[in-house]
């Protein structure tokens, strides 16, 4: 009896994730951490440790680089965020038809991003970064038919991460780092 029940409980459990909806969300996150890892969209950044830009992804990386190592970076991130009323409602269904649809509501930044990493005895590295993980704005216009929502969002953070890493052998490396964030 208790076998059946099991069996109950997984198939229900399967569906119930089978029928479940995707959900995405990246809101306001920025990967553009460094330069090398634009051109692949930083697709295995945490195991290829080509620049200082380890820090962020894999402070373990650190002890694959030759000697110390600056990298500087500035991205132009320039989105768009246009709304479409195709039938706006207010909580008891009616229509609203009072007001635009925004605009374009994304605004150019410069993101820009700072590695160190220094070698030290005993197989030791040291690095620091300073960057922005999160950040961008939007603002529509002042007449947009959602303006009750929201006219303009901006979120600013700076992170510096320093870390430490420390070469076991030539097959092992340890690496530890802290994110100290501000966010506005």
């Amino acid at each position: 009896m208790q076998h059946n029940t099991h069996w109950k409980i997984a198939a229900i459990t399967a569906s119930v994730l089978a029928l479940s909806g995707t959900a995405q969300g990246a809101g306001f996150a920025i990967i553009e951490q460094g330069v090398s890892g634009l051109g692949n969209a930083y697709a295995g950044a945490a195991a290829s440790a080509e620049d200082a830009t380890t820090v962020f992804f894999n402070p373990a990386g650190m002890t694959r680089l030759p000697g110390a190592q600056l990298t500087l970076a500035g991205h132009v991130i320039r989105p768009s965020a246009k709304f479409s009323n195709n039938g706006t409602s207010d909580a008891l269904g009616n229509p609203i038809a009072s007001g635009g649809n925004g605009g374009d509501a994304g605004d150019a930044a410069l993101v820009p991003n700072a590695y160190y990493t220094r070698p030290l005895a005993g197989g030791m590295v040291f690095g620091v970064g300073i960057n922005a993980p999160f950040g961008l704005a939007t603002e529509y216009d002042d007449d947009w038919v959602g303006r009750y929502h929201a006219i303009k969002s901006e979120l600013k953070t700076v992170n510096v991460n320093p870390s430490l890493a420390w070469k076991a052998n030539d097959h092992w490396s340890l690496g530890i780092g802290l994110d100290a964030q501000y966010i506005e």
